[in-house]
């Protein structure tokens, strides 16, 4: 998450104060991770129970604290000193054991081959270069270790449906958190996995978002159309 309007540098931290409290404009981000998930978890064979995991560019920490609930090891990786602490702070309230630091995408500050699983959703279309992000995120798997990544295909459904609807319309994204030239293709995120050293696994899917809850919760599915959020997953 690198977009800037303050002196943190990144576009998200504005919110870093009110991250985990009840009306949260952030809040609309948790409703992902159930489908997120629901995708994923087949892929990761020998459950979560244990397994050691680094969500890059965690933010103030809703999936990382996601899959501590799962009873994963977890780390968290953000560019943002505002966001770190918030998510700290909440672990640390809540008491939850996350290792959290700041650090890049594009350069992690951890030794290669140690997670087993490496988390990136809702990032890779906010980071400087998605090429090195990927790159770096091969570096610190172990081999045969999974990375499960989500992103937003660059069409004229996903200004629509990703940056006019929900920034502009219903207001339910911050003004100016998307930038549809940095969406990222599908075939643009194979050359990028393959020329890190990844094989694609499984079958590709698509978020669908249909509105909004009462209790500011997403109204959201799986789908088949990558058109917009599309998720996936490769091996090391």
């Amino acid at each position: 998450m690198t977009k800037s309007v303050e002196e943190d540098g990144h576009f998200f931290s504005a919110w870093a104060d009110e991250w985990w409290s009840e009306h949260s404009t952030m809040n609309p981000l948790k409703s992902f991770n159930p489908l997120r998930f629901a995708y994923f978890d087949p892929y990761v064979t020998e459950g979560w129970q244990g397994t050691r995991v680094l969500d890059v560019g965690c933010g103030g920490g809703y999936t990382t604290e996601f899959l501590h609930a799962r009873g994963s090891v977890v780390s968290g990786v953000d560019p943002s000193v505002k966001l770190i602490d918030a998510a700290r702070q909440h672990a640390e309230a809540t008491g939850k054991e996350i290792d959290y630091q700041v650090g890049a995408a594009e350069e992690l500050p951890y030794p290669d081959n140690t997670f087993d699983v490496v988390t990136c959703v809702d990032v890779l279309e906010h980071v400087r270069s998605p090429a090195t992000s990927v790159t770096e995120i091969h570096r610190v798997l172990k081999p045969g270790g999974r990375f499960l990544y989500d992103t937003i295909n660059r069409t004229f459904r996903s200004r629509i449906v990703m940056i006019w609807l929900p920034e502009r319309i219903l207001g339910i994204v911050p003004k100016g958190a998307h930038d549809w030239k940095d969406f990222i293709t599908p075939a643009e995120m194979d050359t990028y996995l393959r020329a890190a050293g990844f094989t694609p696994t499984g079958e590709g899917k698509g978020i669908a978002i249909r509105g909004q809850n009462k209790d500011g919760s997403l109204k959201a599915k799986l789908t088949r159309d990558m058109s917009s959020l599309y998720l996936g997953v490769a091996r090391k």
